[in-house]
């Protein structure tokens, strides 16, 4: 928002005035969380009186809902739709949409605890990240590497995109320690944390495919497990 105020500035000042409200909005959503703000707050950060802001929007559910519709729209569906590209191999496309979800999230944490805030507080707003949800799921069931749209193969799919909403909580959002230290201990880094999480997914959804080999040597210890080999103790 803030890149495209710059390079393209609306010609009415009243336009202007808008998006500068919904930019110092999106920061302090980002860093401060939908509950522990408000349209003083908002107005303060954009170097507005408090009064401007009531000109624009009607309180903060309306411009949070402004600035996260606008999230879900421009940045967060464009990218998930890019994660149905083509790919030379089933585990390939799994891995692709897996890594722009974990991306999106590891790169906007703030947004996204603030998309689970308010979707649990704005009954309309949960219902669109709910289709959303919904057509991310429908696009990994009907890809071309998967292409089974049974209500069997939906199940999977939910309860497979369930555990990597999860982990995105306890690492990106509300941080779980002791799951944090689990990672540290065998050395997962994102790209690691790809490979473990797009691993699982092609064991349920394609088992009789073979593990790929170009996978992070950090993830080769899951790798093993799910291949139903021993299991190599870590270096020290």
């Amino acid at each position: 928002m803030e890149r495209r105020l710059q390079e393209a500035p609306p010609l009415r000042k009243s336009q202007r005035t808008r998006e500068r409200l919904k930019i110092a909005a999106a920061r302090l959503l980002a860093s401060r969380g939908y509950h522990e703000i408000s349209s003083g707050a908002v107005s303060a950060k954009a170097e507005l009186a408090e009064g401007s802001f009531y000109l624009y929007f009607k309180d903060k559910d309306d411009i949070t809902r402004t600035v996260l519709d606008e999230f879900t729209n421009n940045f967060l569906g464009p990218h998930l739709a890019a994660s149905g590209k083509p790919s030379a191999s089933a585990f390939e496309a799994i891995r692709n949409s897996n890594r722009v979800w974990i991306d999106l999230a590891f790169d906007n944490p703030g947004l996204f605890r603030c998309l689970l805030q308010f979707a649990d507080d704005d009954a309309e707003f949960g219902a669109k990240l709910q289709r959303l949800n919904f057509e991310w799921h429908m696009r990994v069931i009907r890809s071309t590497w998967h292409n089974n749209d049974s209500q069997e193969s939906m199940l999977l799919v939910y309860l497979l995109g369930g555990m990597v909403d999860d982990l995105i909580r306890k690492l990106v959002i509300y941080l779980d320690k002791q799951l944090q230290q689990v990672l540290v201990d065998l050395r997962i880094d994102r790209d690691s944390l790809v490979d473990v999480i797009s691993l699982i997914w092609l064991k349920i959804l394609h088992p009789s495919e073979s593990l790929p080999p170009d996978i992070s040597e950090k993830s080769q210890g899951i790798a093993e497990l799910l291949a139903g080999a021993p299991r190599k103790r870590l270096k020290q």
